[in-house]
């Protein structure tokens, strides 16, 4: 994939879609493209984690053992957190169809936030509306269990 390719692909995604293309250059350029087959075990829950996930293509499942926590596809990201820390990964990820990620790691990321925090303030945005919809859920099943 060109590195013009993966800008336009990190520009159509919900974390970067408010970053200047010129960081966006950048952040393409330290994306490495993996591919997957479907029914592939990413990453366990408790693995240690030290890379971000896009998806350009396919879907995953985001699961703690049997749960499934949710599916995303196409433009979204997944392992956000350990951009942020080293911590274990928090559940695990499977395909549900063949995929086409860019992988970004932890070390090449905190080079590129050193000089753009406008990025940084993307993740933390995503993080934010995870979050809340998290506690949406949360409050929603108390509800339902009382």
């Amino acid at each position: 994939m060109l590195i013009i390719e993966k800008v336009l692909l990190l520009k159509n995604s919900e974390i970067f879609k408010n970053s200047r293309e010129t960081d966006l250059v950048e952040i393409a350029s330290i994306c490495e493209e993996c591919s997957f087959d479907k029914d592939v075990l990413i990453f366990s829950k408790g693995d240690k984690g030290n890379c971000m996930y896009f998806i350009y293509s396919g879907k995953v499942l985001i699961h703690d053992e049997g749960h499934e926590i949710v599916t995303l596809g196409e433009n979204e990201i997944f392992g956000e957190l350990s951009l942020l820390d080293t911590e274990s990964r928090s559940a695990s990820v499977t395909t549900l169809a063949d995929c086409v990620l860019l992988k970004i790691e932890q070390e090449a990321f905190y080079d590129v936030i050193a000089t753009n925090t406008d990025i940084l303030k993307g993740i933390m945005r995503t993080l934010c509306k995870r979050l809340r919809e998290q506690d949406r859920v949360t409050i929603e099943m108390k509800k339902v269990m009382s």
